[in-house]
This record gives C-alpha cells, structure tokens and sequence, in this order.
C-alpha cells in the first residue's frame, strides 16, 4: 500500500491488499504421512491451497496442506470426501501434522505388518515369488 501526500491510501497493484480466508469443519478419516482423508459439509475445490489444524495428543497441530480430490458422497446430502496432500513448507516442528503423524505410525509399525498373516513368510523371501515376477 501507497500513500498520497496528505491523501487517502492508494493501493499498488502489485501488494497484496487482503486475505481470504474460510474455516471449514471436518471429520478425518485417514491420516497418513503424505495426506489426509476428511469429509467436510461444503465442496473445496481441488488445487486450494489452506492449513489443516488437528487436536493430536492434547497438542494442536498445525501444516499446510493443497486439495487433492474432492467428491460428494452419493446418498449422504451435502457431505463431501475430500483428500489433501501434507504440503512440506515449513520445518517439522513439534505442532506439525506431519511430525505427529510420523511418531504415531512409528509406534505402531508399518501398517502392512499390523494387518498381515503372520503365518505367511514375509513378502519378498526366498520361495515366495508370484507367477508373473518369476
């Protein structure tokens, strides 16, 4: 912003004068190091840039996150599914999204390995290659 002599404020065109800024509530669904999975009540196109606020562990985490996808759910009214990619602009820092995320998958293991027979031998060992792979 630019000032006239004793006049009122002029604007330059090349300064950003406001921003905008909406609060969305929403419901998450599925939190993983590269993005989250939410449903909200109102359509975020795809390419929005905003932050993500999360109450994780007590602590309000915080990052930036761009709008991936965004569809409404067939048969449930106004309520979209919306996925966001975890942008990477800022340092990790105790109130990150994603430091939080990291700590959490850490504890409890590749989710592979939670859910996988343990029966089974590990995908990978000797004896176990598919029929297309040899």
């Amino acid at each position: 912003m630019t000032e006239d002599k004793g006049g009122p404020a002029q604007h330059d065109h090349h300064e950003a004068v406001a921003t905008l800024l909406r609060s969305v509530p929403v419901r998450l669904v599925e939190v993983s190091r590269g993005g989250i999975r939410f449903e909200c009540a109102s359509r975020v196109e795809a390419g929005t840039s905003g932050q993500i606020a999360v109450g994780l562990r007590g602590l309000m985490c915080v990052d930036d996150v761009r709008i991936a996808r965004c569809q409404q759910r067939a048969g449930a009214g106004p309520t979209y599914n919306v996925g966001a990619e975890l942008l990477r602009t800022r340092p990790l820092n105790r109130r990150s999204v994603r430091l939080a995320v990291r700590s959490i998958i850490g504890e409890s293991g590749p989710a592979d390995d939670q859910h996988r027979d343990r029966s089974a031998p590990p995908e990978g060992a000797p004896g176990t290659e598919s029929a297309e792979g040899g």
